[in-house]
């Protein structure tokens, strides 16, 4: 019995636990990810699972840790760092790449985010970026605040139907009736709405809609500086 317990330990490592959810919520949504799941989906009972989390809270928290891990830090040399304004895109460039791998946990990282080294490093050089810009305490807070806020909306508001949660023939289906229902109001008062609908019930391709949201924020960001 003891060695069965030890197998099952090393077997079902804090790094394995985190893995196989992190593919869960890729495949099938959030809110698949749970306890008793994970614990059947590796043959065990939930107590193995409570070894290394005391709680779901605690692995959401894992999940988020190890989504902003695998996000690619920027680096510039000290001798040749670019202007503040280009830090902060390609900060924001990376949180964005490394939520956008896996959306159906980016909701998870809002007040989680500096609760983990890797999200620390991030907000550091951010807010070092901002701060040589001119930004006083409170605005830095404030940007950096909305700045994460709007890139995890990037990536989980996108328009469009969530193909993790709905087949490929539901997707159609419901884009079909929401095009359908824009294309069917009122012409002469809703002309442009109309004209938009195709673009405002679909996906968008090579990050459209995502990239679009990132040039506003990052030109905001500079129009505020500009007021300094």
């Amino acid at each position: 019995m003891a060695g069965k317990r030890s197998t099952t330990k090393e077997r079902l490592s804090r790094e394995t636990i985190v893995a196989s959810a992190l593919a869960l919520a890729d495949a099938e949504g959030i809110g698949a990810v749970t306890i008793r799941r994970l614990a059947t989906d590796h043959g065990v009972t939930p107590m193995a699972l409570y070894w290394h989390f005391k709680d779901k809270e605690a692995l959401l928290d894992g999940l988020v840790e190890h989504v902003l891990d695998e996000i690619r830090t920027p680096s510039w040399p000290e001798s040749d760092l670019p202007p503040w304004d280009v830090r902060v895109r390609q900060c924001c460039e990376a949180i964005l790449e490394g939520l956008a791998r896996h959306p159906e946990v980016a909701d998870l990282v809002h007040h989680r985010f500096m609760g983990c080294a890797a999200g620390l490093d991030l907000a550091e050089l951010t807010f070092a970026a901002l701060r040589e810009g001119g930004f006083d305490d409170e605005q830095m807070s404030d940007i950096g605040v909305h700045a994460l806020h709007t890139l995890v909306m990037l990536v989980t508001m996108e328009p469009g139907e969530n193909a993790v949660i709905y087949s490929a023939d539901e997707v159609a289906r419901r884009t079909r009736e929401k095009r359908a229902s824009l294309e069917a109001l009122e012409p002469g008062r809703y002309p442009t709405i109309i004209y938009c609908a195709p673009s405002l019930v679909s996906k968008t391709v090579n990050r459209r809609y995502q990239n679009t949201g990132l040039e506003i924020l990052i030109q905001g960001i500079r129009a505020l500086q500009a007021q300094l």
